[in-house]
């Protein structure tokens, strides 16, 4: 179900990524959810997903620079983008307890996830697939249950954005059924 995709790693993608690990970048604490199931962590909107307003709303400062990466990343790839949903950074630092996230949907409709990873460590399960990151990898996969370990040495950023791939209407069939 995970198909790794080629990251260009361009200047804006380096420059970006750089910014997101500076200390001059805006984080927001979330706190762990009952029973520490869903770890503390830092987080950054930038498309806020769909929710009781069912559109999605730009929230983050950034948001423009976030977009031209993903598109950047989905577009060297020969994906057609139709949609973002959402991008999010997410920063979890290793912690006691549990070693893996709940098994978790991002949306009750049907998207694909982009996982792009600015550290090592991490891991990304789904089903009886998984990715153990190495930095700049980026994955891609459908809007399944999933989930991820903490790391085990140091913190796990990455971003992720949820989409919905396109259309190519000179062959009338769907891109991106992996």
């Amino acid at each position: 179900m995970i198909t790794q995709l080629k990251n260009p790693q361009s200047n804006m993608y380096c420059d970006f990524k750089r910014a997101v690990k500076g200390g001059d970048f805006n984080w927001n604490y979330i706190s762990p959810s009952y029973e520490g199931a869903t770890p503390g962590m830092l987080s950054h909107t930038f498309i806020k997903r769909p929710g009781d307003i069912k559109y999605p709303v730009c929230e983050g400062v950034g948001v423009n620079f976030a977009h031209d990466v993903v598109t950047e990343i989905l577009e060297s790839n020969d994906i057609i983008l139709n949609c973002i949903y959402r991008i999010n950074i997410n920063m979890v630092f290793p912690q006691a307890g549990k070693q893996q996230t709940p098994v978790h949907r991002d949306h009750p409709f049907p998207h694909h996830i982009m996982i792009v990873y600015f550290s090592n460590g991490g891991k990304t399960i789904i089903e009886n697939d998984e990715h153990d990151p190495k930095e700049d990898d980026v994955i891609i996969f459908p809007g399944v249950p999933h989930c991820h370990e903490l790391p085990k040495d140091d913190m796990r950023i990455v971003l992720v954005a949820t989409y919905l791939s396109g259309y190519d209407d000179t062959k009338g069939s769907v891109i991106d059924e992996r």
